[in-house]
């Protein structure tokens, strides 16, 4: 009987701690759907009524954000695709070689997570701004994102190339192939769900950044969703339909992302995260 209670007890915390955790979500959903008139009606509408996807088409057609979208896009896939080799790469080296001063280097490899990233802006912005090159240039974006964060994503691959039996790659090194034949087809393969899994945290990091793309893109033409998420805000006024809309729009790639490796992620964690 005891033990019912407890659990009984335990079930309706978790409950209660899902349904706040959730419901800041499900207002910015339901505000979405919402006229500017009904948005701070008392007593507040907790299903809208009337809905509306004005919202989404005015956001979407008339404040540009097909154009952000399709910048976010261009600049997410690439960086991604780069942070995700340049990281793997990494911890497999520091897995799988010797070579003079290794523990060392990945010593001040990691030394390099102690230092916030915010401090770091500054010094990286004065060296780009004195190149126009790089200046409102979707290229700088990919190629700072793409090499960014690949101490802690090579921290949390490193273990796992370790944990991986070490058979199949002597029998490929004795079939002929090179270092990098071996990761790219033996190794590679064997670590999707952590690549999974660090795709999904690169992606996340990559697509929701707004500080460091409004240093650097200055034109609109080149802005991302982020920056005009932020541009929907009036002088004198927040229209809170149009930025939750915004927000929403920005959602549906991070959500088919993480549906899409959910399986892999789930299996990653399952098993230890990061492997020691």
């Amino acid at each position: 009987m005891k033990r019912k209670i407890s659990r009984t007890t335990i079930f309706v915390l978790l409950l209660m701690g899902a349904v706040i955790m959730a419901f800041p979500f499900y207002y910015m959903v339901i505000t979405s759907f919402k006229t500017s008139t009904f948005i701070f009606s008392t007593p507040p509408q907790l299903i809208p009524n009337p809905a509306t996807f004005d919202n989404y088409k005015e956001v979407w057609n008339m404040a540009s954000f097909s154009k952000y979208f399709l910048n976010s896009t261009i600049i997410v896939i690439p960086a991604v695709l780069l942070n995700v080799f340049l990281s793997s790469l990494t911890a497999y080296g520091f897995a799988r070689f010797k070579f003079p001063g290794k523990e060392l280097w990945y010593t001040v490899l990691l030394a390099t997570l102690s230092v916030p990233g915010i401090l770091l802006i500054i010094p990286q912005f004065n060296m780009i701004s004195h190149f126009k090159f790089f200046m409102d240039n979707k290229f700088t974006i990919i190629l700072t994102s793409g090499i960014g964060g690949i101490a802690f994503n090579a921290f949390f691959l490193r273990g796992y190339y370790e944990s991986m039996p070490v058979e199949y790659e002597e029998s490929a090194e004795i079939d002929g192939c090179n270092a990098f034949q071996t990761y790219f087809y033996i190794a590679l393969p064997q670590s999707l769900p952590a690549i999974a899994s660090l795709i999904i945290m690169s992606f996340l990091g990559v697509w929701d950044d707004y500080f460091w793309p409004s240093l650097i893109l200055r034109s609109k033409d080149n802005w991302t969703l982020p920056i005009g998420i932020m541009a929907l805000r009036d002088q004198h006024s927040v229209q809170w339909n149009l930025i939750f809309a915004g927000t929403m729009i920005s959602l549906i790639p991070v959500l088919i992302i993480y549906f899409v490796f959910q399986k892999y992620f789930i299996k990653t964690v399952s098993e230890g995260g990061l492997k020691m």
